[in-house]
């Protein structure tokens, strides 16, 4: 099992999480009030009430705090599938697809206290000159994809790009 306890240089911890052994340490403390958040939204919104107190059941494969932090940066930072995920760490698929998704939203938490979660979302062009305030010139990419035509005439003249060939 790939353990965050056995790293004990920074390039290592670099080359798995992206980040050095000291900003992740910082990261350590503020992760379990992320996680803490995140646990309580679960709670929230349960419709049903709980069988077992908080912290209640069965323990995880990640024990510690620092094993789930370690956890969802390497997944962030590697980005292997689920498969490759739950072998690294020795558990099922389905708990690392879970963990990953439980442990994302806690990171997120966490990184909104430090005041560093980047921005996702630009909605006017005034916006995104002030964002990209030093840049000059901003190069967009895009692609034409093929989709399926519609039948209706007015819809098929709509959506008609003047492309008359697909190109591979």
């Amino acid at each position: 099992m790939l353990d965050v306890n056995t790293i004990k240089e920074d390039r290592q911890m670099l080359s798995l999480t992206g980040l050095n052994l000291e900003e992740f340490c910082l990261l350590v403390d503020k992760f379990p009030r992320g996680y803490q958040k995140s646990l309580d939204m679960g709670f929230v919104r349960a419709a049903t009430l709980r069988q077992r107190q908080s912290g209640g059941g069965r323990k995880g494969k990640l024990a510690s705090m620092e094993q789930k932090l370690f956890f969802i940066l390497y997944y962030l930072k590697v980005y292997p599938t689920f498969d490759v995920l739950a072998a690294t760490f020795q558990m099922a698929r389905s708990k690392a697809c879970e963990n990953a998704h439980k442990l994302a939203k806690a990171l997120y938490f966490a990184l909104q206290d430090l005041a560093v979660v980047p921005a996702r979302e630009i909605n006017s062009a005034e916006q995104m000159a002030l964002i990209f305030k030093d840049l000059k010139t901003i190069l967009v990419d895009a692609s034409e994809r093929p989709y399926l035509r519609r039948q209706d005439d007015l819809q098929k003249a709509a959506h008609y790009s003047g492309k008359k060939k697909i190109y591979a």
